[in-house]
């Protein structure tokens, strides 16, 4: 062998981490804003809160703040337990019903896992079926006192 043997050139070196600044890449006045507010409260973060403030789907990014506006639909779905059931939208409750349950499934497949977005899509696909459950109820009621009324006449005659 010859000492002029071919060697593999040396590794690249890793590319250094991504700023908060670079993590959200638009160029607007809002997120500009945003960064800002973000760089001034990352001085104030207790160091027990800092694995949260971190994370990759901590209050820095937009995979915390959606689904916590998101336990709106929550509340909505809770206080719509108080109307009567016959005022419920079966095909709004229904498609609520399926995108709560869809997007459960997805919360645990995307990465990072996001655990919040998990349950508030869990509480929203569980509030409509109680709807849908309260509706179907309704039906099942009011069919039930048509044939009642529909078999009275027959019984007095």
């Amino acid at each position: 062998m010859s000492s002029t043997a071919v060697q593999p050139p040396p590794p690249a070196p890793a590319p250094p981490p991504p700023s908060s600044a670079a993590a959200a890449a638009g160029k607007g006045i809002h997120t500009k804003l945003y960064n800002g507010l973000i760089g001034v409260c990352d001085k104030f973060v207790p160091a027990k809160m800092r694995p949260l403030w971190m994370h990759p789907a901590g209050p820095k990014t937009i995979f915390f703040w959606a689904p916590i506006f998101k336990w709106g639909l929550v509340a909505a779905g809770l206080s719509d337990l108080a109307r009567p059931a016959d005022t419920i939208s079966v095909s709004g409750c229904a498609a609520l019903a399926a995108t709560g349950i869809i997007w459960s499934r997805y919360s645990l497949v995307i990465i990072p896992k996001n655990y919040s977005l998990f349950a508030v899509n869990l509480f929203v696909g569980l509030t409509q079926l109680v709807q849908l459950g309260r509706a179907y109820n309704y039906q099942l009621e009011q069919e039930k006192l048509k044939k009642e009324q529909s078999e009275k006449p027959a019984i007095t005659q």
